[in-house]
């Protein structure tokens, strides 16, 4: 049993899986839920006004701002506030998201396949020790990547979530502003990833984001 509290500050853009969360959390001895935000913009802004031990945060989340979610957020928590262990939960099903989430900063990974108590072990674990932690279904996730052949080229970071925001319908204009690139470089990313991937068509790349759990 640990001796202090552990301040914790929650970001997702689903009310109910924020109350769920919120409530799991505040029935853990010494967890205390300092903030609960609807997106990234949000939770970057409590921290600066309240500092965490923790931040938890929804890996995707397109309501009300879309300039902070992804690998994006993840870069600026882990700038901005390098004290703070970072636990990611998501319905992502994608080995390359989660190893990128972990080089990005992230202490834990939780899949939203898990029971919801899974988020309460990944914050004692991160307070406890200085290793990662992965849920169970996300665990399973790098198993099974790691059992599969890799792909002869890896998508790097940029191109991958160039590749995750096109996926769900967002145009290039949009992503560039969103990732703070021209359109002509999201453009040329998204070339190059198709051309990595053996894509001919939009629609091909669509069908591989889906089959390989990035929407």
């Amino acid at each position: 049993m640990y001796d202090r509290i552990i301040r914790v500050a929650l970001a997702d853009d689903h009310p109910l899986v924020m109350v769920a969360l919120r409530d799991c959390l505040q029935r853990t001895p010494n967890l205390r839920v300092t903030s609960a935000c609807g997106n990234g913009t949000e939770l970057l802004a409590a921290l600066d006004r309240e500092p965490a031990d923790i931040a938890i945060t929804d890996f995707c989340m397109g309501r009300g701002d879309a300039s902070s979610d992804g690998f994006n957020l993840l870069t600026r928590l882990a700038r901005r506030h390098p004290l703070t262990r970072i636990v990611v939960i998501s319905a992502q099903a994608n080995a390359a998201i989660i190893r990128r989430a972990m080089k990005l900063g992230a202490r834990a990974y939780v899949s939203k396949e898990d029971p919801i108590d899974e988020v309460v072990r990944a914050c004692l674990q991160v307070v406890a020790c200085d290793g990662c932690y992965h849920s169970p279904s996300a665990q399973a996730i790098l198993d099974s990547a790691a059992l599969a052949a890799a792909p002869a080229t890896e998508l790097t970071l940029r191109e991958l979530e160039v590749v995750r925001l096109y996926a769900q319908g967002i145009q290039l204009a949009d992503i560039a502003g969103k990732l703070g690139r021209s359109v002509s470089t999201i453009s040329s990313q998204k070339t190059v990833a198709m051309r990595k991937l053996g894509v001919q068509t939009n629609t091909g790349l669509i069908r591989y984001a889906y089959e390989n759990g990035l929407i």
